[in-house]
């Protein structure tokens, strides 16, 4: 896991983030870090200065994401019930 650098574009302070603590600016945009997310009042205001450019590699086939796929724009079936 790497560490989220930010600036807080209301105070101007810059935080990095640890994997076992909540880091934050303390101004009224309260900027947060916990983990991997990102929390702020605005975040308009909140610029990253680094990010994960990993590639991002699946172990599916071709043919597996084809098939997750057409699964994805299956229809749903309606039933329809008796009610007695």
């Amino acid at each position: 896991m790497y560490n989220i650098r930010v600036r807080c574009l209301s105070c101007w302070k810059e935080i990095e983030g640890r994997s076992n603590k909540t880091v934050s600016c303390g101004c009224i945009n309260n900027a947060t870090i916990r983990g991997n997310s990102l929390t702020a009042l605005d975040l308009n205001q909140v610029i990253m200065l680094n990010s994960d450019d990993r590639e991002k590699t699946s172990n599916f086939s071709r043919e597996d994401i084809a098939w997750q796929e057409a699964r994805r724009n299956r229809k749903v079936k309606k039933l329809d019930f008796d009610v007695r």
